[in-house]
């Protein structure tokens, strides 16, 4: 039997990870801005990005995680008690 929640899923993920890159993309942005500001910015900016795209990404996954329907479940979030 397939998994009744594929399409659930696949929604989830897909509206997770548009906002994802939507917030790389913004944070991307001003590290590189504020590395080309500070000498030997260009050695640290890639650490920085890596580091601060994580806890955003951890951070929009624990909020996603709060909504049902087309979000559905995230990882973020307990299991729901039965």
């Amino acid at each position: 039997m397939a998994d009744e929640n594929i399409a659930q899923k696949v929604g989830g993920f897909a509206a997770d990870a548009g906002v994802d890159t939507v917030a790389d993309t913004q944070i991307n942005n001003v590290v590189d801005a504020l590395a080309s500001h500070l000498p030997g910015g260009s050695l640290i900016d890639g650490v920085l990005k890596t580091g601060i795209d994580l806890a955003a990404n951890n951070a929009i996954n624990a909020e996603l995680g709060k909504f049902g329907g087309v979000f559905g479940q995230h990882p973020a979030e307990p299991p729901a008690q039965s």
